[in-house]
């Protein structure tokens, strides 16, 4: 209030005396003051964005905390009950087949036949240098699951899985790269949720499940007509070199696109920004970009 009341005055007050009582330099001073006073001239320093601030440093407490990894609602792999041991779980990849090139470029295998998966397990039934004995053979919508106990260590799980073609085809794209061509869904019908349940399943047979990594959130995207998009947008943490010194935090986001009609996947994985912080005693701080 205060302050417009002053550059109303002013301009009042120029308006009424200016012309009778100032001389030519004496109204140019006036102007100036004016202008320097009332915001028409040069800026001050932007003063920081608290709000932004306020998100990058409870992003950055989420990060270094490392739990809960995925948001409420994310698609769960949990272990199998009852199962104290390590639990491995794997998709079958055609370069794991006997006689697989050793050059070629590796893919996901999918089949819709039990048999011909089992007998894919069997041709990779070593776990940690010990054969693991077959014990379940499983299948549900999306994957053959086959089970096994390495006999070295009965309380460890080795879990197989194999998509089936019907519900998506992988092959030829490499499950390594985060961009690009990612296959085809052939779930029908293949709407919003089938492809969130898929992005976040994928998610977790990635470098990103893993440590100094966390989801912090998972939501449909934008997408043109016939198309569909789901975005995982997260945090990865790569420590300083130096203890003290202040670490790096990217905020990631993986989107995964389908074409509604032919199903045809694509991922793309964005740098959404960078934050400066490290923890000391317990507590994090933003650090100058």
């Amino acid at each position: 209030m205060g302050a417009d009341n002053t550059c109303d005055t002013m301009r009042t007050t120029a308006h009424n005396h200016g012309l009778r009582r100032l001389t030519t330099l004496s109204l140019l001073v006036a102007v100036i003051v004016y202008i320097t006073g009332c915001g028409g001239g040069g800026s001050a320093p932007a003063a920081p964005n608290k709000t932004q601030q306020a998100a990058d440093l409870a992003t950055a407490q989420k990060v270094y905390a490392g739990t809960p990894r995925t948001p409420a609602g994310f698609y769960a792999d949990p272990a199998p009950v009852g199962v104290t041991g390590t639990v491995a779980t794997v998709h079958l990849r055609n370069s794991d087949l006997a006689g697989a090139p050793v050059d070629a470029a590796a893919y996901e295998l999918c089949n819709d036949d039990m048999a011909q998966a089992t007998a894919w397990s069997e041709g990779k039934s070593t776990f940690m240098g010990s054969y693991a004995d077959l014990v379940d053979v499983t299948g549900n919508a999306r994957y053959w699951e086959l089970t096994r106990v390495p006999r070295a260590d009965v309380s460890a799980r080795l879990r197989h899985r194999i998509f089936k073609c019907s519900y998506v085809n992988r092959s030829g794209f490499d499950p390594a790269t985060d961009s690009g061509p990612a296959g085809t869904l052939n779930l029908r019908p293949l709407d919003a949720a089938a492809l969130k349940d898929l992005t976040e399943y994928l998610w977790y047979f990635t470098a990103f499940d893993n440590a100094d990594h966390i989801v912090l959130d998972s939501a449909a995207g934008t997408a043109p007509n016939g198309s569909l998009a789901h975005m995982i947008t997260m945090a990865r943490l790569a420590r300083a070199a130096v203890s003290g010194d202040c670490d790096r935090i990217d905020v990631l986001r993986w989107t995964h696109s389908a074409n509604t009609l032919t199903g045809s996947l694509s991922r793309q994985l964005d740098t959404l920004q960078t934050i400066r912080a490290r923890r000391s005693n317990g507590l994090v701080e933003l650090c100058a970009s």
